[in-house]
C-alpha cells in the first residue's frame, strides 16, 4: 500500500507547507533563545544561520563564501546585508523583511584584501545598528 503524500509544492487546493508560519516560528525560536542569553544581539555569517533567521536564500553557490550576514538585535527584527542585487531582490520579494535588507558584503572568506577595509566597514555597520538600539555596550 502506498503512503499518502501531499508533495512539497505549494498549491491553492490543499493545506501543505505553511511558509509564513515556518518563517515566524524559526525567528521566534531564535528570538526566544537570544532573550534568555546575556547577549545584546546575534551576528551570523554562516549561510544556514542567515537563512534560518531571515528566510532568505541566494543559492548553494554561496554556501561557503561568507558573502552575506545578518544581525538579530535583542528585542528587534533581523537586519540582512547581502550583495546589492540580492538585497534589492529581497526588498521586492521578501515582505517579511520590510526595509531591513541592505547592500553590503563582508570579506568573502578572505577574497578581499585587508587593505580594502571590508572588515572595518562591516564592523561600522554593525556598531551603528547596535548604537541605535542602545546595545553597543553589551
Amino acid at each position: 500500500m502506498a503512503l499518502k503524500t501531499h508533495g512539497t509544492m505549494a498549491v491553492d487546493w490543499e493545506q501543505r507547507i505553511d511558509f509564513d508560519r515556518l518563517r515566524r516560528d524559526r525567528l521566534a525560536r531564535a528570538k526566544a533563545l537570544l532573550a534568555k542569553s546575556e547577549m545584546g544581539a546575534l551576528l551570523c555569517f554562516d549561510m544556514n544561520n542567515v537563512r534560518y533567521i531571515t528566510s532568505t536564500h541566494i543559492g548553494t553557490w554561496a554556501q561557503d563564501k561568507i558573502s552575506r550576514f545578518t544581525l538579530l538585535p535583542q528585542g528587534d527584527e533581523p537586519i540582512l546585508w547581502d550583495f546589492g542585487s540580492a538585497a534589492k531582490h529581497h526588498q521586492l520579494n521578501c515582505p517579511w523583511l520590510g526595509e531591513r535588507s541592505r547592500a553590503g558584503i563582508p570579506l568573502l572568506r578572505g577574497a578581499m584584501s585587508p587593505e580594502m577595509g571590508r572588515a572595518e566597514d562591516v564592523a561600522r555597520k554593525i556598531r551603528i545598528e547596535l548604537e541605535m538600539r542602545g546595545l553597543h555596550k553589551q
